[in-house]
């Protein structure tokens, strides 16, 4: 079983290459003001997660528990998915991709379950406002992919999917609110 450190630092590399990502299609699509400002939004977003793990990984080193096991598991299928998404990203984005491709492959990084996961941690070691603060950040930016999409894509079937997505963590928000 891992240790909720290990469960940490895999999240948090996954989330700065998602930043990276996002990063470097902000750059790609720099000049369109506003596709590139979505892009360095979605980024900071991605900074902002980042950063809460670092934070959540402080405390729980103070508190001298980062190396027991972790509440939570991160599956290797997950990390593997990922992974393979964003090297396809990295690779599309040098050698050039259309916006209705970026926004694809946007929206396969957010259907992976690491945003789930990251919850999960957050969650699971008793970080609730943390844990809301990224659950709403992560549906707004969700809501922003789906207006992209609607703007820029001509694929109703992404569109939902994006929906769907936007709706499920929107519940998932809205359950942990009731509590």
């Amino acid at each position: 079983m891992p240790t909720t450190r290990e469960v940490l630092e895999a999240t948090i590399a996954l989330e700065r290459r998602s930043m990276a990502l996002y990063a470097r299609l902000a750059k790609a699509f720099a000049g369109n003001p506003r596709v590139h400002d979505f892009w360095f939004d979605m980024a900071r977003d991605e900074a902002r997660h980042v950063g809460a793990l670092d934070l959540v990984s402080a405390v729980l080193e103070l508190e001298g528990v980062l190396d027991r096991h972790s509440p939570v598991t991160l599956e290797e299928a997950t990390v593997a998915k990922l992974d393979a998404i964003l090297r396809r990203g990295v690779e599309a984005a040098r050698s050039g991709i259309d916006i209705e491709q970026a926004l694809g492959l946007a929206l396969e990084v957010e259907e992976t379950e690491l945003e789930d996961k990251v919850g999960d941690l957050l969650k699971a070691l008793q970080q609730h406002d943390e844990y809301e603060r990224c659950m709403r950040l992560l549906v707004h930016d969700l809501g922003e992919l789906s207006y992209m999409i609607e703007q820029y894509c001509q694929d109703p079937a992404m569109l939902q999917r994006c929906d769907e997505l936007v709706n499920h963590h929107a519940e998932t928000l809205r359950r942990s609110a009731v509590r």
